[in-house]
């Protein structure tokens, strides 16, 4: 209860008293009329204190899910620093890109380190650079999501039968990919699998060099707890 409530609360509570002794009486209406101020104030100052309660639990809730972030920040980091020593060949020779996000760590590896011309199977120097990123994956707790995409050019006639369009072919890598995660002993919960197709291109598709760096994987470590 607040200061100047239990001031005025005894306050009430005298001025009750000292009318009593001066005068002898005090009206019914008067008495009834100061004990329901009296009830007021103290109503007041219940409300109060459990408001003052409810604020504490929200502070320590705000708290606990500030603390909870940096230790998400804390692991992602980490994840980062061993992911880079793994690939800073790579990452130096602009086939890989890795940003730590709002939205959580993003490793883009080029398509021509992980698959051959047309192929959505993972060749013998995809299959390493994936390996070796397996012992770091397998510490982190949350979700990772395999992306694939591909240029806009559309699917070659001697691949149509197989892949009937970039949506196929970008979920047919990214399949690849989760297939050799899980089998390196990454819990398949924690996967996600993703095809964007040509969608959602890195760099105009008007350019062979564009096209090239738009045919990727992504990998993208969020903080989300596997179901």
């Amino acid at each position: 209860m607040s200061r100047s409530i239990r001031f005025r609360l005894a306050t009430s509570l005298l001025l009750v008293a000292s009318v009593g002794l001066t005068s002898g009486c005090v009206t019914r209406a008067k008495y009834d009329a100061m004990k329901r101020e009296r009830d007021v104030y103290a109503a007041q100052g219940e409300t109060l204190t459990r408001e003052t309660e409810e604020l504490a639990d929200v502070a320590a809730t705000l708290e606990e899910e500030v603390a909870l972030r940096d230790e998400q920040i804390t692991i992602l980091a980490d994840t980062q620093q061993g992911l880079e020593a793994e690939l800073e060949t790579l990452i130096v020779a602009g086939l890989v890109k890795i940003a730590l996000l709002r939205d959580g760590l993003h490793v883009m590896l080029s398509e021509e380190v992980l698959f051959s011309t047309g192929s959505s199977q993972l060749n013998e120097g995809g299959r390493r650079i994936l390996g070796n990123m397996i012992d770091d994956l397998k510490e982190f707790p949350y979700q990772i999501a395999i992306l694939g995409y591909t240029d806009a050019l559309p699917i070659g006639a001697s691949l149509r039968d197989r892949y009937p369009s970039n949506w196929e072919l970008a979920a047919s890598r990214a399949g690849s990919v989760v297939r050799l995660l899980e089998g390196g002993g990454i819990a398949s919960e924690q996967l996600v699998l993703v095809s964007f197709g040509s969608n959602r291109p890195f760099a105009p598709n008007d350019t062979v060099q564009g096209r090239r760096q738009n045919r990727r994987i992504e990998l993208r470590l969020r903080p989300v707890v596997a179901p």
